[in-house]
């Protein structure tokens, strides 16, 4: 590996490319940019390892075509050998084969060429969701995860619409904004630029759209047949009632933002945030079943010591579904709202927000068994006569009950 040395506390990013003079054009782009980031180049995949294996990176920036090893094949090996380490994508043309083999183990994806803000922009931001939603152990769990669990059948009902010949994609969209593992992977495509689209999507059928059918199609295959999380049996976990939940709070949501009159775009943030506000719970249960083995043990003398993997128990629901969104290039009031829906007291003030939206939805959602506390019903109304909104959650509450 060439380039600056790796260390302290600085952002570590290492960028994978087989033409020299593209690494020399990166290299004086961040040397020109105001940035105080350590970073490191490697020519090939091989090198690449090597490097990952001597020195912890944050974030690999890697190209797609590569002789020898291509830009999808390391970052499989980096998914499992460094979860912790940031991958993305900076390629121009590719197969459509390899795109799809890179799906999974990608976080983001740019295409080529690239200019200087847009790459430090996403670089920083990638920087701003490690520090802001992680440790190290965060990092290593949420960052091995390629794809979330379905609700069962859910697969199977989108691959029969998709080979359907009066199939339509407003209806593939429709399916999956039912269902929160499919939606933010949905999502993380759409957002990226693997497909040529670099719009910033905020609803399931908008991301399908954006996606197109061929797409979604050769994305439910992938799904059906690689997705490595399960939940795990004995563990009590029901998706059905947690998709269950999760729609009604994406619903009272988009309900509660139509009620006011407020814009069609907070409405889709609205329902969106509402679906995915719990999806930290799927990353800690699916977790729970690999968290227990002992992974490591390290003579000392006559004895020996074993190390177990961190509790997931012990890393906060809301920060490790925030840190996945943000990680997938997911758009930041999501990412927000999904981070703050149980702490009222630390959204935003200066306008209503999605984080704030769901937070009242949640708080409704969940009177019908398990309510919130006095307290935190509380912080909802405070946060809400802060944003000028004294008395509507019992309003919306009424709005809620006529419609269901």
């Amino acid at each position: 590996m060439n380039g600056n040395k790796l260390e302290g506390q600085t952002m570590r990013v290492m960028f994978v490319d087989d033409e020299p003079q593209v690494l020399r054009a990166i290299s004086r782009m961040l040397d020109c940019a105001d940035v105080d980031w350590d970073f490191g180049t490697a020519s090939n995949g091989r090198e690449a390892i090597g490097a990952l294996q001597a020195n912890d990176v944050d974030i690999l920036v890697t190209d797609m075509r590569m002789p020898g090893m291509d830009g999808a094949t390391l970052l499989d090996h980096v998914s499992r050998q460094s979860p912790g380490t940031s991958r993305i994508i900076l390629s121009g043309q590719a197969d459509r084969d390899t795109m799809y083999r890179a799906a999974l183990p990608m976080h983001q994806f740019l295409s080529k060429p690239c200019d200087a803000k847009t790459l430090r922009d996403v670089l920083a931001r990638t920087d701003a969701i490690r520090n802001a939603f992680g440790c190290a152990d965060t990092h290593r769990v949420v960052g091995q995860i390629s794809s979330l669990p379905t609700t069962p059948g859910l697969l199977e009902r989108v691959v029969a619409e998709v080979n359907s010949r009066n199939g339509s994609i407003q209806k593939v969209g429709a399916l999956i904004a039912c269902d929160p593992g499919l939606t933010a992977k949905t999502l993380q495509l759409a957002n990226s630029a693997m497909f040529g689209y670099n719009g910033s999507e905020y609803s399931a059928t908008q991301a399908a759209r954006a996606i197109g059918i061929d797409a979604m199609q050769a994305l439910v295959a992938m799904l059906e047949h690689f997705s490595p999380m399960e939940i795990p049996e004995g563990s009590g976990f029901c998706i059905e009632q947690h998709a269950a939940h999760a729609q009604r709070v994406a619903r009272i949501g988009c309900k509660i933002a139509q009620t006011e009159g407020w814009s069609i775009q907070l409405q889709r943030e609205a329902y969106t945030a509402g679906l995915l506000h719990d999806i930290g719970r799927l990353i800690s249960v699916c977790h729970s079943r690999v968290s227990r083995p002992l992974v490591g043990a390290t003579a000392l003398g006559s004895d020996s010591f074993w190390r177990t993997e961190v509790g997931i128990d012990e890393i906060c629901d809301d920060k490790l579904g925030a840190y996945l969104l943000g990680l997938w290039g997911l758009p930041s009031e999501i990412v927000q709202a999904v981070a703050l829906h149980q702490r009222p007291t630390e959204c935003p003030l200066d306008r209503p927000s999605a984080a704030a939206v769901v937070c009242a939805a949640d708080c409704i959602a969940h009177e019908r068994s398990d309510p919130w506390s006095d307290r935190d019903i509380e912080h909802c109304e405070d946060l809400l006569s802060r944003l000028g909104l004294s008395g509507r959650l019992n309003t919306w509450r009424t709005a809620v009950t006529d419609e269901e």
